[in-house]
């Protein structure tokens, strides 16, 4: 049998449909692989891409709950350093505190001998001022100095504290003599705005 007398007719019905299903398997098997393969896998990177983003958006979505939570956080934490700073002067407020230690000097009749400004400590957000005083007085009178500094409304630290007694004085009222360190902390505000950036 030559092949230019060879029909598909006249083939059995059962070769004719495996033939014809051979055929449609291997287009099928041509367009898959041309055809949908191709968009298969567009569909699966923007399916990837997708869920990147809804996982963003659920990200955003949870960092915007707590936003009004994070506001109130930093309302009260600038009233808490408003709070604080009226403890710790800023730089320009030192004076103020000086001139509060000496009228607490002179209010528990206390006479100020010496008062030596020390040189200025820096530190993380503040500063520290020591500053030596002498003073002559009574014991009492010390003792109600001491007093006052502790119920300052700013902070000040006494150390260092050295006491003799006055033998040759001429005034009844100053029997003994101190040294000591009054150190004042001063706020930096250089220091919170660089923190910030």
């Amino acid at each position: 049998m030559a092949l230019a007398d060879f029909k598909f007719e006249a083939l059995p019905k059962m070769y004719q449909i495996l033939i014809v299903s051979g055929i449609a398997l291997v287009v099928a098997y041509i367009a898959y692989i041309y055809y949908f393969q191709p968009m298969l896998d567009q569909r699966t990177a923007l399916q990837a891409e997708v869920d990147t983003l809804e996982a963003s958006v659920a990200q955003g979505a949870a960092i915007a709950s707590q936003l009004q939570r994070f506001k109130e956080e930093v309302a009260k934490l600038e009233e808490r350093l408003i709070e604080l700073s009226k403890i710790l002067p800023a730089e320009k407020e030192t004076p103020i505190v000086l001139r509060g230690v000496q009228e607490m000097a002179s209010a528990s009749n206390l006479k100020i001998v010496r008062f030596i400004p020390k040189p200025v400590a820096p530190r993380a957000f503040h500063s520290d001022w020591p500053i030596e005083l002498t003073v002559q007085g009574s014991y009492n009178a010390l003792g109600r100095f001491f007093e006052k500094i502790s119920q300052y409304t700013r902070i000040i630290n006494v150390n260092d504290i050295s006491i003799k007694t006055l033998e040759q004085s001429t005034e009844t009222a100053h029997t003994v003599t101190a040294i000591c360190t009054a150190t004042t902390f001063v706020f930096r505000e250089d220091q919170v705005g660089s923190t910030g950036n």
